[in-house]
């Protein structure tokens, strides 16, 4: 059951047993091929097919053309042709034609119907070329972009050479070389352009100066190619590899591919010092070594390299596992697709393309048909694609109704196949007469029209404080007028690369699962869908996160968010963190429902959340806009209401709290609303690259550039890129630019390794055919010896230790501070101490006149602050009283020790009467006086007690 466009099987060719399998299968017999037109030129494409009584329609990039269209755009479709009178823009895209018989539909592979075009040379300047006499000139021409490819002309002498003639020869890239050169060959040239299809002719803005010099030796150089190239090339076409070389005397020149001389090689031949290989196959790939030599000077620096990569189209074949399945069952085919570079894999049944789904499977090798009925009857196909051209091969499937009593009209749930490392435990609930037994359901005696069963409601908590399972438990919504019989259910981690869904079927009478064996502190995603009489309908989704783990841990993780809390509630409290990127889920035919799991709130609690969604109409879609506001923080889901059918969209979610807004989630997948019109057909043509450098060991940088085909829009661009070397397809890695920029750096690549590098469009539709592919090699690694003093600031950052992380840097603040707090502590301590011997000093350095002292004289400073003590320098005296004992606060005092109302003031001070003070005799020819009295004096002046006689 496998034919296709390469080598046609015909279905009909084998011996069918069933009634169903003797339908007569389409088999293209002759298919359009692709045409390069002026503009109001006239296009003929043809379609025939075996056998000849089937139906037969055309597509313009992937849309019908009835009758209306047909006759807007001035097409004349006949039997077997498809006839465009005058070529306009509008007509101008990718054509298809389908055949149909009962058995099903066919696409043919695409014919791309493209305008001639042939654009200006650029601006050059004058070139003087030298050459050695009797040697090879080149005189190169840059030719300008042009559909189809230009052909060119020299002007020679006053007239136009258009091939090759005498000793002047015109190679396939354009170049003009003249053997043996002499001085009759001096003198200006000029190439030209011409377009066969529009027959225009451009000529280039500047000529080339040719000039011979004569030489008695010089050593052998190569002057054309300058530099090594890569050449890329289709299988079954001519290679031509230029090598000219220049000396007195004149070089020879030798090829060697992979180190390997050419000179006795059958596949090759030699046109003056060029090699030509008339049809390159696969084994012609590899590299190429152009070696001059003369016996004069350094045969190293003759060398110059060709790195040839031969291209071929694909090849496919499609095998079904089965032909013949029953309903409820599954079908697998698989896919052959060969070619280089890797051809793109797009699946249809019955000529339309399908997308993944619950009952769709994809990839590129594999198509899973989940749950088979009547309405997967058909044509199934493999289309491939790379760039250099394009191959469909298909396989039929017939789906039966059961024949026993236990199948037929009834549907039954089936229990799916789990390993031992991927176990589910499902819970059910004991009620009293259940069996605990599958639901089974005769369809059969349904009357009425039913459909398949809405999305359950997920219940669940997006949260979970166990570490290694989760319990997810839902409720059905409406049933479509058929019970549900099972709900098919699958989780994987979210990781990248993605990881294996994990699937469980389990009865429709229970409600609750619980999904083990999972990894603390992970986000995992679930799909889950009801399985009826009419079908799987469509999934709910959700995401969730495990706990941390152990008992110890959660201890620990605690105190250190604790820390880390209070710390940035002081110092560093910012808005919080983005949440998750959200799930989107079907909630009515104009509503869906975006669920979110939040992430840490940096110090302050998490007020409320916002929702925002952006249309993915025209290039890069539109600008993100508001969806809902002030969403309360203890919901984590919200249901967006007002969604236009057949519109795209993407979602996002921010937290806010006190300081802000978060910054906005990861995007969520983009989600179409069914209905409205068709969805946007997946995109035509590929991106093409203009730019590409290597900007250092590891680091590639891209430019290119797209037009969209029928304004189909696109939402991003993948970029496929793996060693040169490699011809494992499993060795493409995949980067994705998302919206309308179009410069991507790939970084992480191995120095002085080449590379592939191709790139796709995409929308919700599909990927576009690839675009043009680059070659491009990463620069060598730098061996270079530092310098002493370079060495510290040039080595390695991580030299095999562990590799700081943005998320580390709370816990290096909090170390720095707790360390800093304990240094000022220990720091603090010594000072404590020193501080309590100077006052245990001071206070017995006090002194005030001692009892029947005989001191001569002494002076004391009064501080005017409260609670100080008299301060003063008085010799030490062992009849001093102890610090502890208790004066008067407010007394003169004599040298014996009793008061004594003052004789003798001070210049410029008022007496104070104080007669309610007792005032003792003066005995003593010396006395100190010390002013206490008056409490203005002492908040406003400093006192001298001077000793006077």
């Amino acid at each position: 059951a496998v034919y296709g466009s390469v080598s046609h099987l015909s279905l009909s060719s084998l011996v069918l047993s069933h009634p169903f399998l003797s339908e007569e299968v389409p088999v293209f017999t002759e298919e359009p091929l692709s045409v390069v037109q002026k503009l109001g030129g006239s296009v003929v494409l043809r379609c025939s097919t075996q056998p000849p009584s089937a139906n037969i329609s055309w597509r313009l990039n992937g849309r019908e053309l009835v009758a209306g269209a047909v006759g807007e755009l001035g097409v004349v479709l006949e039997p077997g042709t498809l006839l465009i009178p005058a070529l306009t823009n509008l007509t101008l895209g990718r054509y298809q034609c389908v055949a149909s018989t009962n058995a099903g539909a066919l696409v043919s592979v695409p014919a791309n119907v493209i305008a001639a075009k042939l654009r200006d040379f650029e601006q050059d300047d004058q070139q003087d070329i030298e050459v050695d006499e009797g040697n090879t000139a080149v005189i190169v021409c840059h030719l300008p972009e042009s559909q189809p490819k230009a052909q060119v002309r020299y002007s020679v002498k006053q007239e136009w050479l258009e091939t090759s003639k005498g000793n002047y020869l015109i190679m396939p890239s354009g170049n003009l070389q003249i053997a043996n050169a002499t001085l009759d060959d001096e003198g200006p040239y000029k190439c030209a352009a011409y377009n066969p299809v529009t027959q225009e002719v451009k000529t280039s803005t500047s000529t080339d100066r040719l000039r011979i010099r004569r030489s008695t030796s010089e050593a052998a150089h190569i002057i054309y190619p300058p530099v090594s190239r890569s050449i890329m090339v289709t299988k079954g076409q001519r290679l031509v590899l230029e090598c000219v070389a220049s000396g007195i005397p004149t070089p020879q020149v030798t090829w060697a591919k992979d180190g390997q001389d050419l000179r006795f090689h059958n596949n090759t031949r030699f046109l003056l010092s060029n090699l030509l290989i008339d049809s390159a196959g696969e084994g012609d790939s590899g590299t190429y070594a152009c070696h001059a030599d003369n016996g004069i000077g350094s045969e190293s620096a003759a060398t110059v390299m060709y790195d040839v990569l031969v291209f071929e189209p694909p090849q496919v074949t499609v095998e079904l596992q089965q032909q013949e399945v029953m309903w409820g069952e599954n079908a697998r085919f698989s896919c052959q697709a060969r070619g280089k570079p890797t051809p793109s894999v797009v699946w249809l049944h019955n000529a339309r393309p399908l997308a993944t789904s619950p009952r769709h499977r994809l990839s590129a090798r594999v198509l899973r048909v989940i749950n088979v009925g009547p309405q997967d009857d058909g044509l199934y196909q493999c289309m491939a694609e790379n760039g250099v051209g394009s191959s469909q091969a298909a396989a039929r499937l017939v789906t039966l109704p059961t024949s026993n009593p236990s199948r037929s009209g009834k549907l039954k749930s089936s229990l799916c196949p789990l390993s031992p490392d991927k176990v589910l435990r499902e819970q059910v609930p004991v009620k009293p007469g259940a069996t605990g037994s599958m639901l089974t359901l005769d369809c059969s005696e349904l009357t009425g029209q039913i459909s398949v069963a809405e999305a359950p409601v997920i219940l669940s908590q997006p949260r979970t404080v166990k570490a290694d399972f989760y319990d997810l438990t839902w409720k059905p919504r409406h049933d479509g007028g058929s019970a549900v019989v099972e709900y098919i259910v699958k989780y994987r981690k979210i990781e990248d690369p993605p990881g294996e869904w994990t699937s469980s079927c389990i009865s429709g009478a229970l409600h609750k699962l619980t999904l083990a064996k999972l990894q603390p502190a992970s986000l995992y995603e679930v799909e889950m869908s009801a399985k009826n009489c009419a079908g799987l309908g469509q999934p709910a989704m959700m995401t969730f996160r495990t706990g941390k783990g152990t008992f110890i841990y959660l201890l620990i993780h605690l105190f250190i968010q604790i820390i880390i809390i209070n710390f940035n509630f002081y110092h560093f409290s910012t808005a919080p963190e983005a949440p998750d990127k959200p799930t989107i889920s079907t909630a009515t035919e104009t509503s869906a429902y975006v669920t979110w799991i939040p992430r840490g709130n940096r110090g302050f609690p998490i007020q409320s959340f916002r929702v925002e969604f952006k249309k993915l109409k025209g290039k890069g879609g539109g600008e993100w806009e508001v969806a809902v506001t002030n969403i309360p923080p203890q919901r984590l889901s919200v249901e967006i209401t007002g969604l236009e059918k057949g519109m795209s969209y993407k979602f996002r979610v921010l937290a806010v709290n006190v300081i802000g807004a978060s910054p906005p989630s990861v995007p969520s997948k983009a989600y179409t609303v069914l209905g409205g019109g068709r969805p946007n057909e997946r995109p035509v043509d590929g991106p093409y690259i203009t730019y590409n450098e290597a900007i250092n060991e590891t680091t590639i940088i891209l430019k290119w550039t797209y037009t969209a085909v029928n304004n189909t829009p696109v939402y991003g661009f993948y970029i496929f890129y793996r060693p040169t070397d490699s011809d494992n397809d499993s060795d493409y890695k995949k980067d994705v630019v998302e919206g309308d920029r179009y410069w991507h750096s790939i970084s992480d690549l191995q120095p002085e390794t080449a590379y592939d590098i191709k790139m796709q469009s995409f929308n919700e539709g599909g990927e576009s055919e690839f675009g043009n592919v680059v070659i491009l090699e990463t620069k060598a690694r730098l061996n270079q010896r530092p310098s002493p003093s370079e060495t510290s600031s040039q080595r390695p950052e991580h030299s095999g230790g562990p590799v700081p992380r943005p998320s580390d840097l709370p816990y290096l603040i909090v170390g720095v501070v707790l360390g800093a707090l304990v240094f000022i502590i220990v720091a603090f301590i010594p000072f404590c101490l020193w501080r309590a011997w100077a006052k245990e000093k001071e206070m017995s350095d006090l002194c005030f006149p001692a009892v029947a002292s005989p001191v001569s004289s002494c002076q004391y400073t009064m501080v005017p602050l409260q609670g100080l003590a008299l301060v003063g320098h008085c010799p030490l005296d062992p009849h001093l009283p102890p610090p502890h004992a208790v004066y008067p606060p407010i007394a003169l005092y004599t040298s014996n020790g009793k008061h004594h109302r003052p004789t003798h003031c001070l210049p410029g001070l008022h007496q104070v009467r104080l007669s309610s003070i007792p005032i003792g005799n003066l005995s003593s020819p010396s006395s100190c006086l010390v002013l206490l009295t008056d409490k203005s004096l002492l908040g406003a002046y400093q006192f001298w007690a001077h000793c006077f006689s």
